[in-house]
């Protein structure tokens, strides 16, 4: 273990400060040597590793930014392709339909890899995403609700003459349903989600909670 010895010194004036450059021939951290030709960086000493050995093992380099912090240079850690490929193979980052996913926890918590949790590592919930969504049919419109996995066939299996505005994923979906349920009640029917009557005004301001977009493009039966 690296001992108080290995990164302080004294000054001039017997002030115990920090080292800042090498100080002896060789130095020892936990097992890695570092010669004294050149500054000990702050990663290397995290990892104990010199950056060519980190490079190895993990895909990582750092890159010197101009701030200093505490008179310290700070550095950026730039993953390449190789770091790309060795962070997917460990299952780190995924990739769904051309969406990148970072299993930032297993990173966080130093897993072995990205499907093997530490045996004190507490699983951390997935976020429940949904949509809101609001189309008309006949002369009724419907206000509801679908898991964002599912919005496209909820909406379809519906078969509504237009849609008219599905909200951006959000996790209190089921919240904002229920919102716009109570604030429109007098337009419900019975305990359905559909609601007769609505004025252009009303219609308006409902797609504006949503945020006046279609946010999920849903192909809706006969169009092609």
């Amino acid at each position: 273990m690296t001992s108080s010895n290995d990164w302080f010194t004294k000054d001039c004036d017997g002030r115990e400060i920090v080292k800042t450059y090498s100080y002896s021939n060789k130095l020892n951290i936990d097992g890695v040597h570092f010669n004294n030709d050149r500054q000990i960086k702050e990663h290397e000493k995290i990892f104990g590793m010199t950056e060519t050995e980190i490079y190895k093992e993990f895909g990582l380099t750092f890159t010197e930014k101009k701030i200093r912090i505490n008179g310290k240079p700070s550095y950026k850690i730039e993953s390449d392709h190789d770091a790309m490929l060795w962070l997917i193979k460990k299952g780190f980052v995924n990739y769904n339909k051309g969406k990148e996913t970072w299993n930032y926890q297993a990173l966080e918590e130093g897993w072995e890899n990205g499907w093997t949790p530490n045996v004190d590592s507490v699983i951390k919930e997935k976020k429940d995403l949904g949509h809101v969504y609001f189309f008309k049919s006949a002369n009724s419109h419907k206000i509801g609700r679908s898991c964002k996995n599912n919005i496209q066939n909820r909406v379809r299996s519906q078969c509504p003459d237009e849609l008219l505005a599905v909200s951006p994923p959000r996790e209190d979906y089921k919240l904002l349903e229920k919102k716009l349920h109570k604030m429109f009640a007098k337009k419900r029917v019975a305990r359905y989600e559909i609601f007769n009557d609505l004025t252009d005004d009303e219609v308006q301001k409902i797609k504006k909670m949503l945020g006046n977009k279609i946010a999920v493009k849903v192909k809706l039966r006969g169009e092609k």
